[in-house]
């Protein structure tokens, strides 16, 4: 099938009677079969049918399960953790720790679960820099060979063999497509029994369909994550920027809502959760509003929740905005050291 599409484009784009507006169409035709041909079309199924499938499965496997935990009490507790199938949106202006707190939810989880990382703003040495910080305690601006005491050394040498305990995949091909990076997401599937799949940014992706109209391109590549998620019974994870208009609203009300996010209507429509991030020390903030220190708070707003209730949880960040626990690491008596967590609930 493969050898005949392109057979089909070549003989398009060799035939030179063609003006570019007649080949442009015929290619988009070539293209619209292909995907038509591609299509697993699911047979539709009584709801009965659809039941006794899903109790056998359990009753098959005891631990079968659609629910992910997050490592996060509070957040398990009230939203039941992420579910496969589910497309997840955690939104954010730039600063308030997306990217960490996508750090410390794979480390959360990764140790159970394999989990496929995309990540388009920061390279993967970059990233793992990142990990090897929430793990070691270690600064990234201290990971650098003359800056380390032999202490720190050591403990990097010790961290990577833990490194090998999580299931974490990473990838950081900036040229990534909507499309390329769905046929990488399949292939990880198959090859490593992927449950989670994590794009940080939204907006730092492409479509080669759309790409005249910013608006419409992030419309389809927002439907296209949740086909994926959808399709390959996987939970998909994608950070995502907001406008603007947050920062331009008056007084303390910096708190996002739906309407920000940015480029377009259709994330808010296919999320079955958004999640925005706050943190109200950001904007100067040194008094919460139940009269308690705002020092390391990170507000998870759950905006959107298409299979519970809206609720906030309350996280908290290290000194270094390494770890986000439900700890409040600001009110520990001592310097914040992970070798020293043995003393408080551990975050991992």
């Amino acid at each position: 099938m493969e050898e005949n599409f392109n057979n089909q484009i070549k003989e398009v784009l060799n035939n030179e009677t063609l003006n570019q507006l007649e080949i442009i169409s015929k290619l988009k035709h070539i293209i619209s079969e292909t995907e038509f041909k591609n299509y697993n079309n699911r047979p539709t199924k009584t709801m009965a049918n659809i039941v006794s499938d899903n109790i056998l499965k359990k009753i098959a496997n005891p631990h079968y399960s659609q629910i992910i935990k997050t490592g996060f009490n509070a957040f398990d507790e009230n939203f039941a953790g992420f579910t496969l199938g589910e497309l997840i949106i955690i939104g954010a202006r730039p600063g308030m720790g997306k990217t960490q707190l996508l750090i410390n939810l794979c480390l959360n989880i990764s140790k159970e679960i394999p989990i496929l990382f995309f990540t388009f703003d920061l390279s993967s040495d970059s990233l793992s820099e990142r990990f090897l910080s929430c793990l070691t305690g270690i600064r990234i601006n201290n990971q650098t060979e003359v800056n380390l005491t032999q202490q720190e050394k050591n403990k990097i040498l010790n961290t990577e063999q833990e490194l090998s305990n999580y299931k974490i995949y990473l990838n950081d091909d900036f040229s990534h497509s909507i499309s390329a990076l769905k046929q990488e997401c399949i292939k990880k599937i198959e090859e490593h029994g992927i449950k989670i799949i994590i794009v940080d940014y939204l907006q730092l992706m492409g479509s080669f369909n759309y790409k005249r109209n910013r608006e419409t391109e992030v419309s389809y590549i927002s439907r296209e994550l949740k086909k994926i998620a959808k399709e390959n019974n996987v939970c998909v994870i994608v950070s995502s920027q907001l406008n603007r208009s947050v920062e331009l609203r008056p007084g303390g009300a910096h708190k996002p809502k739906l309407s920000d996010l940015r480029d377009s209507g259709a994330i808010e429509q296919d999320a079955d959760k958004v999640i925005f991030i706050y943190r109200p020390e950001y904007y100067g903030l040194s008094i919460g509003e139940e009269g308690e220190s705002t020092s390391g708070l990170i507000e998870l707003q759950i905006a959107k929740n298409r299979n519970g209730i809206l609720n906030n949880i309350k996280l908290y960040h290290d000194k270094n905005f390494l770890l986000i626990n439900e700890t409040n690491y600001n009110k520990l008596d001592f310097d914040f050291n992970p070798d020293k967590l043995n003393d408080i609930e551990n975050p991992f």
